[in-house]
């Protein structure tokens, strides 16, 4: 592996705490005179960049290229859009039992409207166009997208990717600085602080961590019900021509093993190979509705005006939503997936292709129930060219047994992306991440996450039987998501692109309200089914809140045990100064002597005493004031990289060893290891700044997203030799790895009269107990690995007890 070259320019090593976009207090907005603090405390001596990761230069795509990620993104992203014409029409609530044509006219209207206004309109143009952050997207893009705006992201991390109208961070610094006095109070500038009052900011911060959790958990809960409801639906269809057949559930679970079994190949085979199978099957669709409209129905054109659709919810009620939002599955994970492939391919690919297929198919399927209202028991199956068992049907059945594993594959894609992204904002244990491409850092791969997913949907799918019973639970956690993403993609057009107040609230007014029907219309399900995915989204809510809140209180003790260099070196101490004022005006003696100590007036000079000052070397350890002893050697200590931005304080495993050995190696480096967003991070492995303790130095070590995090003996050498050493001795001397390991454990409570008589204190603390004892520490034991398969590197694990 190339070393690539180190710099150490006093440039690349800007710390400012406000420049990094790392949150290390609780203030929850930006302030003047904060960001003036830290910029009179910024030592530029002995500071190490912490600033985000270097984004990858942005190259203009090819025609040929767009096009090839448009025809992937047919294998990955459309399976589930374009499968629900197997059960959108027959779920729709009709006025009466057969339809009659207005009901049939007004089923067509109203899914062309709930299509067009919450694909096209609200995702396609809007939210894949604002929503994403650092080319990905999900609730979790639009939330790092605001987070990392206001600065109120989760403390200690790093947000990736940069924000439209961002000012430089000198620039900002340089502004907070200035003279504003000229301001006037107008309307505007009111709003402008009720926008950035700290309360409000306050909120908001709680608010989107809290809407992207629930985004994130109807997502995974989705995950578990959408490839149980297609391939379901699709093994389904069997029995349509073949009553007899009752396998359906056995073959749909073989299906589904196989489906996860194949992930490790990565998205991008797979979506190239399922590709094929999804442009047939549309193509299948836009056939079989032309000729049911030509053949049946010529003028189910009509339909699509407003009146019909009008005319339908005025007869079925909001219920009539429940079924036509089926229209919509899959729309989410479309912008989840977004990291898969880009932008303009997959509005491309929907509004040329996509969009125009399953809108000709619902017409088909509304001409043909026009003429044969007794087929909307099945009308898709039925209504096919030929009838049941003809040559078209076996087809278009295998289309759809195939198409239905696509379907699958989006939301298990969906599932990968925003998990990866939530592990990257330290909202998640740190799984394992596969990247499965060299020029897209979104397209990822999970082990872990896919082989519990799998598990999951396997159960859910042997719980529900058939697709009856799920179709009835499917629809309410996708309404949800829906409306989630509305909220927060209403405060980032507000805040992130300071849009004029008219369009956020036009676009709230246009898809809320929309999106608020399709809920109440939901929630009659829950009794028939829909209970299971908000229980399942509660249950990962809940784990994520846990998770974060216990982060939060590790960074804070981490933060907090920082040592002051001065508290463990007394060197660095202020020695206090003693001025003697006392003396006579004739200090002389009477023969003329040394008059020294008098000014050229008579008055009595000060004498100035200062404290002897205590050798460099001398360290404060459990055994009082001793001598640092160094050995030869060099020691690589793994920190957190936001414990290298402060140039005054060390970590707290460096203090452990000082304290109870008083004995390091000559040479100490403190290593912050970074992922950049580019695949390889080849011409600037890691950068080194020298600390004010002699023979102590800062080093972040840079990684691209394609390489294995892995110190090599390479890149240990090219650091040493970055490093005062003879270049003789960099082969000769010993190096040493030190690592921290704590156990974490709940803080222990003072049990006062209060614990006695107050039983939801007691009640408090047995859950935090549980949760950090029994949750949060075995999973942060279970996913660190020391180990990288070097046996010649020495690795030295220290830790005690942290408590939380």
């Amino acid at each position: 592996m190339s070393t690539g070259n180190t710099s150490t320019l006093k440039a690349d090593f800007d710390t400012s705490m406000h420049a990094a976009s790392v949150n290390t207090e609780e203030a929850p907005a930006y302030t003047q005179e904060a960001d003036t603090d830290a910029y009179d405390e910024y030592d530029e001596e002995s500071s190490i960049d912490s600033s985000p990761s270097p984004q990858p230069p942005q190259r203009k795509q090819s025609w040929k290229e767009i096009f090839m990620l448009s025809f992937s993104s047919l294998g990955a992203i459309y399976g589930d859009l374009g499968t629900s014409p197997l059960y959108t029409m027959n779920s729709i609530k009709y006025s009466q039992n057969p339809p009659n044509k207005d009901d049939v006219y007004g089923a067509v209207s109203i899914i062309f409207y709930v299509f067009t206004f919450i694909v096209i309109f609200k995702y396609v143009l809007i939210v894949l166009y604002f929503g994403p952050n650092n080319g990905e997207g999900g609730q979790v893009a639009i939330y790092a997208k605001i987070a990392r705006f206001l600065k109120i992201g989760p403390k200690g991390v790093i947000i990736p990717g940069k924000t439209e109208g961002e000012l430089d961070d000198l620039d900002l610094k340089v502004l907070a600085r200035h003279d504003t006095s000229m301001s006037t109070d107008t309307l505007h500038s009111r709003i402008e602080k009720i926008k950035q009052h700290p309360v409000v900011i306050k909120v908001l911060k709680t608010f989107i961590l809290a809407a992207c959790f629930l985004g994130c958990s109807l997502i995974i809960s989705d995950g578990l019900l959408t490839p149980t409801t297609t391939v379901l639906s699709a093994i389904g269809g069997i029995q349509t021509a073949v009553p007899s057949f009752n396998n359906v559930l056995a073959v749909s679970e073989v299906i589904l093993v196989l489906l996860f079994v194949i992930q490790r190949f990565g998205s991008t085979k797979l979506s190239f190979t399922f590709a094929p199978i999804i442009t047939i099957w549309m193509f299948g669709l836009i056939i079989c509705g032309i000729y049911n409209i030509v053949v049946h129905h010529p003028g189910i054109f009509a339909a699509l005006s407003p009146y019909y659709a009008i005319h339908i919810l005025r007869n079925g009620g909001i219920d009539v939503f429940g079924g036509a939002m089926l229209a919509i599955t899959g729309t989410e994970a479309m912008f989840a997936d977004i990291g898969h492939f880009g932008r303009l391919p997959i509005q491309l690919t929907m509004t040329c292709f996509v969009y125009p297929a399953l809108i000709l198919c619902y017409l088909g399927q509304g001409a043909y129930l026009v003429k044969h209202p007794d087929a909307v028991v099945n009308p898709f199956y039925i209504s096919l060219p030929g009838g049941t068992g003809s040559g078209p049907y076996w087809v278009m059945f295998v289309l759809s047994t195939l198409a239905s594993i696509v379907a699958s594959q989006a939301l298990i894609l969906s599932v990968f992306s925003i998990t990866s992204q939530l592990i990257n904002l330290d909202c998640f244990p740190k799984l394992k991440i596969v990247h499965v491409s060299r020029h897209y850092a979104g397209k990822v791969y999970l082990p872990a996450v896919n082989w519990m997913l799998m598990i999951g949907v396997v159960c859910t799918a042997a719980g529900f039987k058939n697709s009856n019973n799920i179709t009835a639970a499917y629809g309410l956690g996708i309404c949800l998501d829906l409306i989630v993403t509305s909220f927060l993609m209403l405060i980032c057009l507000y805040y992130v692109y300071s849009l004029n107040i008219i369009w956020p609230l036009l676009f709230a007014c246009i898809f809320i309200p929309l999106e608020m029907c399709l809920v109440i219309a939901n929630m009659k399900k829950v009794p028939h089914g829909a209970w299971f995915p908000l229980m399942m989204a509660a249950i990962f809510c809940t784990f994520l809140c846990t998770w974060r809140w216990a982060r939060s209180r590790k960074v804070n003790e981490e933060l907090r045990q920082q040592v002051k260099i001065a508290d463990l070196y007394p060197f660095f101490q202020k020695r206090p100064v003693t001025v003697d004022l006392s003396g006579s005006a004739n200090g002389g003696d009477a023969n003329g002597g040394d008059d020294g100590d008098l000014s050229d007036r008579g008055r009595a000079r000060e004498r100035v005493t200062v404290v002897a000052q205590p050798a460099s070397n001398q360290v404060i350890t459990k055994y009082g004031t001793q001598v640092l002893q160094k050995h030869p050697g060099v020691g690589f200590m793994y920190v957190n990289s936001l414990l290298t931005n402060s140039p005054n304080t060390l970590p707290q495993l460096y203090a452990k060893i000082v304290e109870n050995f008083a004995s390091i190696p000559n040479n100490l480096v403190f290593v912050g290891v970074r992922v950049l967003s580019i695949p390889y991070a080849v011409d600037e492995r890691f950068v080194l700044a020298p600390m004010k303790l002699p023979g102590h130095f800062k080093c972040i070590v840079r990684f691209g997203f394609m390489e294995e995090v892995r110190m090599t003996e390479d890149l240990i050498k090219a650091i040493m030799k970055s490093m005062p050493i003879p270049e003789s001795l960099v082969d000769e001397l010993p190096v040493m790895h030190f690592y921290e390991n704590d156990i974490i454990q709940c803080r222990e409570y003072q049990r006062d009269e209060r614990w006695v008589v107050n039983g939801l204190l007691k009640l408090k603390y047995t859950v935090r107990k549980l949760v950090v004892n029994y949750l949060f520490n075995p999973l942060i034991q279970l996913t660190q690995d020391f180990d990288d398969g070097h046996e010649k590197i020495e690795r030295i694990l220290i830790g005690g007890v942290a408590r939380i």
